[in-house]
């Protein structure tokens, strides 16, 4: 089909409409479609080596003291702004199992988590069963984690730190189908999902990725159910942590986002408190292209099965790879760079091209790509996406 821009070049984006008394959409150029639909950004994108005396670096987690590292052989460092070396906090022993097979190419690596003040961190096995918190004013090994391993493989490790009345809370997957809530520096359960009730709208999910809210209000698992479908699933923490598992009887704001066949571990990111956007367009992993749904989870309709479903509230097509947010804007991390986008509009307002980020580092306003290989952290400002 001709482009609509006139230029010799391969089609571009989606289509844009053209100059005609009929508004259409046809193919453009990449030039045309950056003219349109948003050209390169300001923010300028920052390379910085890790310390040398980090070793090899296989994860970061960003907290409010600096930047966490996990190196190779399990120590967990801390890299302050500005410092040249790191100081080592902890040291774990969490390691992949020899011969572990991968399910559909889901490897299992190590992954690092850390609460938001830097007081406590998580080293863990996506796609495994097992992880340790420690407590890094000392370094030591306050908890040992280990889920029943039932399908553990087709998910990465349902872990998130959030707070909760002044303190710590860890959130993670105690048995397939069960989210828990506990001290970290203790252990002690402090909230629970109760155990499965097979008519109860909680039931029968896979936990997966656990995705925290902005404000730390909400919950996202990207849960899949049998046969399988992906399906994420939210919830409230505030009524569950204060109520404890009563609340998920008297009403805790739980709904499904709708199924799609074979399709989970998909981009995820929370726009505000009340709307979440997922990544893929189409009900089947065999047809799934790039776009993004967003959905207000504080609008929910229940469906003629008693189903509590979400609100969408947008679609458009596009968007792709891991998804990102911050002041209201939709970051997608595809490989050819960074694209923001209006998720109310569902337009493509500019890019930072080469930039693919693998971080958020919210508290300081930065998207941070992490390169193992070269030993390097590239950061660019959130801010700049504002021209």
């Amino acid at each position: 089909m001709p482009l609509i821009c006139g230029h010799d070049a391969p089609a571009y984006g989606l289509p844009l409409c053209g100059n005609e008394e009929t508004v259409t959409a046809a193919p453009v150029c990449e030039e045309c479609f950056d003219a349109a639909e948003g050209a390169p950004v300001g923010g300028e994108v920052e390379t910085t080596d890790l310390p040398s005396d980090a070793g090899r670096v296989i994860d970061v987690a960003p907290t409010r003291g600096g930047l966490l590292l996990l190196s190779e052989e399990g120590r967990i460092l801390l890299w302050e702004a500005g410092a040249r070396t790191c100081r080592e906090l902890a040291r774990g022993s969490v390691t992949v199992p020899d011969g572990s097979e991968p399910w559909c190419g889901r490897e299992q690596t190590r992954r690092l988590h850390a609460s938001r003040d830097g007081a406590f961190a998580a080293v863990v096995i996506d796609y495994g069963r097992h992880g340790e918190v420690y407590d890094l004013s000392s370094g030591a090994v306050t908890l040992t984690l280990e889920n029943d391993g039932h399908h553990s493989d087709t998910v990465p490790f349902s872990l998130a730190f959030t707070e909760h009345d002044g303190r710590n809370v860890l959130l993670h997957r105690r048995q397939w189908s069960l989210i828990e809530a506990v001290d970290p520096a203790t252990g002690e359960v402090l909230a629970a999902m109760p155990v499965e009730e097979e008519s109860a709208d909680w039931s029968g999910y896979f936990q997966g990725a656990l995705h925290l809210s902005p404000g730390g209000t909400r919950i996202a698992s990207d849960a899949w159910w049998w046969h399988p479908a992906g399906r994420p699933v939210a919830w409230n923490l505030g009524p569950w942590l204060t109520e404890g598992e009563g609340a998920w009887r008297t009403g805790n704001g739980w709904a499904a986002l709708p199924p799609c066949e074979y399709y989970w571990n998909r981009p995820m990111a929370w726009l505000d408190e009340d709307r979440i956007v997922i990544g893929g367009l189409g009900e089947d992993e065999e047809e799934i292209v790039p776009g993004a749904r967003v959905f207000d989870v504080s609008r929910v309709e229940t469906d003629q099965w008693g189903h509590r479903n979400p609100v969408e509230v947008a679609t458009f097509g596009g968007p792709e790879g891991a998804f990102f947010s911050a002041d209201g804007l939709l970051f997608s991390a595809g490989a050819g760079g960074l694209d923001i986008w209006d998720p109310v509009a569902g337009a493509r307002t500019g890019s930072v091209p080469g930039f693919v980020p693998t971080h958020h580092d919210a508290l300081a306003g930065h998207l941070l790509a992490f390169d193992p290989a070269r030993g390097a952290i590239r950061r660019w400002p959130t801010s700049g996406s504002r021209r």
